[in-house]
């Protein structure tokens, strides 16, 4: 008699693309060359010009949007076009280890009270991309280039994985409900924190976040930051104010 098959878990992998060029092709290659769970990719060309294409896949389709949605907007778009119960949200420029999403999912599997996994990327510190949820005195600190870190959570770094008040959305893994039950990404936040918003939001309902140690991605570091006094610096800038007005309450409650 055989030995029964490990059950494989589905993802859908949702990668955002504006004029990214070569980049693309790396994030979505990375992604099919997953092992031990099945992959579903969706890109969403959030109005690229000249158009995105993307390599002749079964496993890949292609949603095309004329204008841009934001970061939101097009993640949401590319969510409801999959049907898996795990989602993956990964950046153009990030690029998956073969086995990042087995063990991205390994914390939602052994916990049910665990929304959503995010990596430490390759090389960087964990509160490089994970941490404590920031606050004004924080964003003022990353704006005038003082801190490239965000303030760690009690335990981070220590063990398989550990929980965080939230993870950057470069690389994402939740719970296709978790996402349902918040109403998604907002979709408003096309300059502002989005990934952010969306830990907290699923705090707020009861669902953790884990960043985990060992789940292989590559992504590239925080750049200096510029253009405060641009169009889009500023746009940032108030969208920010209005994340933080949002979850003063939030805070206080995952810091409790």
């Amino acid at each position: 008699m055989s030995e029964p098959r490990e059950s494989v878990h589905d993802v859908d992998v949702v990668v955002l693309t504006w004029n990214d060029g070569p980049l693309l092709a790396r994030a979505v290659d990375s992604a099919l060359a997953q092992v031990g769970v099945g992959i579903e990719v969706t890109v969403v060309d959030n109005g690229s010009d000249p158009p995105a294409t993307v390599v002749s896949d079964p496993r890949v389709r292609l949603v095309r949007r004329e204008e841009n949605l934001g970061v939101g907007g097009g993640r949401n778009l590319g969510v409801a076009a999959g049907s898996a119960s795990f989602v993956c949200v990964l950046d153009s420029d990030a690029r998956l280890f073969p086995d990042a999403l087995t063990r991205l999912i390994e914390p939602l599997l052994a916990d049910p009270t665990i929304g959503c996994s995010a990596p430490v990327f390759t090389g960087q510190a964990p509160e490089a991309s994970a941490g404590t949820a920031p606050t004004l005195a924080d964003k003022a600190r990353r704006v005038l280039n003082r801190t490239d870190v965000y303030r760690r959570t009690p335990g981070q770094g220590v063990g398989p994985w550990w929980t965080v008040d939230f993870a950057i959305g470069a690389c994402q893994v939740f719970r296709r409900e978790a996402f349902v039950a918040v109403g998604g990404i907002d979709a408003s936040a096309a300059f502002g924190p989005e990934d952010v918003d969306f830990c907290l939001r699923l705090a707020r309902v009861g669902w953790r976040t884990v960043q985990v140690a060992d789940a292989g991605c590559d992504h590239p570091p925080r750049r200096a930051f510029r253009g405060l006094a641009s169009a889009r610096g500023v746009r940032h800038t108030t969208a920010v104010l209005r994340h933080l007005w949002r979850h003063r309450s939030t805070r206080r409650e995952v810091a409790a």
